[in-house]
């Protein structure tokens, strides 16, 4: 779907596309919904109903819902300068589109003008003259400005300093952790906790927290058994517009003592799916019988004995209104060079339980370097990472279900040179991460430390 000459909407993957920079852009449905009727309605005001039918058909939303997909959807056009998206006070939005070849006309319709007005006078005259001369050094300083970034650009370009430099401005750009927010609910008649992650983009509004913690779980039945009530919960959530993930110890006392937390995973904008959690455990059990993915210790070569490599492992699962479910068997490995730097590597190998095979696998490793935070109360660790080897196993065959990971993948890891990971929990037996699997996917990992 065209948009001007450079954007296009690519209905298929659900992203926004710049034709200039070939920079993509992912909507979530609502987005891409919203930004449609727009686009249809070009230049004319439209109202925040036919919006929200548009985004949320047949269902009452809060009217932030819109107000936070208007701002989304503004920092995804921000670089289109030729696209306003503006806000009709107590009515509704229009998408406006500048001609740039009108801008350009009035531009030289405004210089002719100028030029044609000449002082009359001496002192105007000698006015005139300072002025073209003040104009004349000001544009000697810009041109030479000019040559020598100009010099720096070719010096960095040859020497591939410019790419790095390009990737890692674009890497401390991209949304960071604006809050975490911990809420107290009661699970199975036991006192338990739920902590929202969200990243800068997203709303932060408390008062609709109260009800989110039930609403997490109200899917859930035939959990009594699995999830035992004698223990107490923590949980991790996150929702990126598209997938909400919930990553659960079931024994947490001061730690997580619970060896195989449950990550799950759904697609936020399709209908609650009821979930039969005994069902999913009996899955699990089977589905994990095999363990295909493996990362070698010696992947790391050090000359210094001693050094410790930190191995998480976590079973990830997607679930949707089918009783195919898509597991991530995910390996997280580091050792550390200095207190902030060292060496990562990722990988995960995606199943389902309809083809019960490797259908997906993909890897990557790199130096990265870590950057540390506290946000509300939580020390939050972003690792940098500087991708140097990758390799991702393409399925002959690919289910419904696990093609949902599989465009995330090819879209958001396979492309990229730079990677951000994000660790908002550690102690000595678990962490919890934000992988780069259905978007950014929250996982509470088992961990496991190894003298190499």
């Amino acid at each position: 779907m065209k948009i001007t000459e450079f954007l296009i909407i690519d209905l298929d993957a659900r992203d926004l596309v710049d034709l200039r920079t070939t920079e993509r852009h992912a909507l979530s449905l609502a987005e891409l919904e919203v930004l449609k009727c727009l686009v249809s309605h070009v230049g004319d005001v439209v109202s925040k109903e036919q919006l929200n039918t548009a985004g949320w058909p047949g269902r009452v939303v809060a009217p932030s819902s819109l107000t936070q997909c208007m701002s989304s959807l503004r920092k995804k056009l921000v670089a289109q300068t030729d696209i306003e998206l503006k806000n009709i006070p107590r009515y509704g939005y229009s998408l406006c589109i500048v001609d740039e070849h009108d801008i350009a006309t009035d531009e030289t319709k405004a210089e002719t003008v100028s030029t044609a007005v000449q002082p009359q006078t001496e002192e105007g005259h000698v006015a005139f003259k300072s002025k073209r001369l003040n104009i004349n050094l000001a544009s000697r300083i810009v041109w030479s400005t000019l040559v020598v970034l100009a010099g720096i650009i070719i010096t960095l370009h040859f020497s591939g300093g410019l790419k790095k430099a390009v990737n890692y401005i674009a890497l401390l750009a991209k949304p960071q952790i604006a809050a975490i927010t911990t809420q107290n609910f009661e699970f199975n008649h036991t006192s338990s906790l739920v902590s929202k992650v969200f990243l800068d983009s997203q709303s932060t509004d408390t008062s609709q927290q109260a009800t989110s913690a039930d609403e997490l779980i109200a899917n859930w039945f035939n959990y009594e058994d699995v999830l035992a009530a004698s223990s107490e919960k923590q949980l991790f959530t996150y929702d990126n517009g598209q997938y909400e993930s919930i990553a659960l110890c079931n024994d947490f006392g001061s730690t997580c003592s619970d060896r195989q937390p449950l990550n799950l995973v759904r697609t936020a904008d399709a209908p609650v799916t009821p979930l039969d959690i005994q069902w999913l455990a009996d899955t699990k059990l089977r589905m994990e019988q095999v363990t295909y993915n493996k990362i070698l210790l010696d992947k790391f070569e050090t000359e210094n004995s001693g050094v410790v490599e930190d191995v998480y492992r976590a079973d990830v699962y997607y679930y949707s209104d089918t009783k195919n479910v898509v597991r991530a068997d995910v390996r997280l490995s580091m050792i550390f060079d200095s207190d902030n730097r060292g060496k990562l590597v990722a990988a995960a190998c995606i199943t389902d339980d309809m083809l019960r095979e490797i259908s997906i696998r993909y890897q990557f490793s790199g130096d990265f370097k870590l950057k540390q935070s506290l946000i509300d109360g939580k020390v939050v660790k972003t690792f940098l990472v500087d991708v140097d080897e990758r390799s991702f196993t393409s399925p002959q065959q690919v289910s419904k279900e696990s093609a949902t990971i599989y465009r995330e993948i090819r879209k958001n890891v396979l492309q990229n040179e730079q990677m951000v990971i994000r660790q908002v929990y550690q102690d000595d037996d678990s962490g919890v991460w934000m992988l780069p699997l259905w978007g950014e996917t929250m996982v509470w990992a088992h961990r496991e430390q190894v003298s190499l």
